[in-house]
């Protein structure tokens, strides 16, 4: 039984504050990625996709999957970031950070990129950094790690321009309308620690009723969105197996099938992934 976290965050010293607020008496130590690995291995949770949100990250995550054989790293510009990165580089200059990094072996998608509506207002940015995103991850026929806060129905928009394109709507919510659309297309579902959260009924019939297993991933999204019995604290890969035993609660199939198929999908739509 092998377990896949199909996106996390590790290098934990970017977070600062969110870090501090969240240790619950241990020291920052005690989430060193080495440490942190080897409790995942311990539970079988044995790969994981360390997710890239701002080109700065990519020295530092190159780095990461350089050391450890079985981490897997992404390279994208997050909504949040949108407006930062139009103000201090040309898409000329993005393109060629994007290149430098998309051709390593084990860069194997582009993201999280999408549009977050929740707190930034610079729809404009956005879209134009989403959309030069796909044509990149078109260029490089690389799977996209999307990120769709409050702006589905834009996020379907945008994609349905770049038909060619696949990849996995990471943190799903739930709503129902989003998955049966995303259901007509060859995307996948990242289902996360807020799946275990008791009042996300909505969210759970969805992923019992709706989402067929060869069409979901597993996620922690580290360190935010713990799962229970652990919310409110540092997430980390181990915790993976949490939302995998919840989802077989819900669909009243072994923890076993989960782990199996959700890898197998992870190595079916990140293809440069090897094990």
């Amino acid at each position: 039984m092998v377990f896949v976290d199909s996106h996390c965050h590790l290098d934990f010293s970017g977070f600062g504050t969110f870090l501090e607020s969240r240790l619950a008496g241990r020291t920052l130590e005690y989430y060193d990625i080495d440490l942190l690995i080897n409790r995942a291995s311990q539970v079988n949770v044995k790969y994981m996709l360390n997710v890239g949100t701002h080109l700065s990250d990519v020295e530092r995550y190159t780095k990461i999957s350089e050391k450890f054989s079985n981490i897997f790293r992404s390279v994208g510009i997050h909504p949040e970031y949108a407006r930062e990165h139009c103000e201090k580089f040309s898409f000329d200059k993005m393109r060629e950070i994007f290149r430098k990094y998309c051709c390593l072996n084990k860069t194997v998608a582009i993201g999280e990129i999408g549009l977050d509506y929740h707190v930034n207002n610079d729809v404009d940015q956005q879209k134009d950094i989403f959309s030069f995103q796909l044509e990149l991850a078109e260029e490089f026929n690389l799977p996209v790690i999307i990120h769709s806060r409050d702006a589905w129905m834009d996020t379907m928009e945008i994609l349905e321009n770049h038909p060619n394109v696949t990849g996995v709507i990471h943190c799903f919510s739930g709503e129902r309308d989003f998955a049966e659309r995303v259901l007509n297309t060859s995307f996948y579902f990242g289902i996360g620690g807020t799946l275990t959260f008791k009042k996300n009924t909505v969210f759970q019939e969805t992923v019992r009723d709706i989402l067929p297993l060869d069409t979901i991933l597993v996620e922690t999204d580290c360190p935010f969105l713990a799962p229970i019995p652990f919310r409110g604290k540092l997430n980390e890969p181990a915790f993976v197996v949490n939302v995998a035993e919840k989802i077989s609660e819900l669909k009243d199939i072994s923890v076993t099938q989960i782990a199996d198929q959700t890898s197998k999908n992870f190595f079916k739509l990140f293809k440069k992934a090897k094990f």
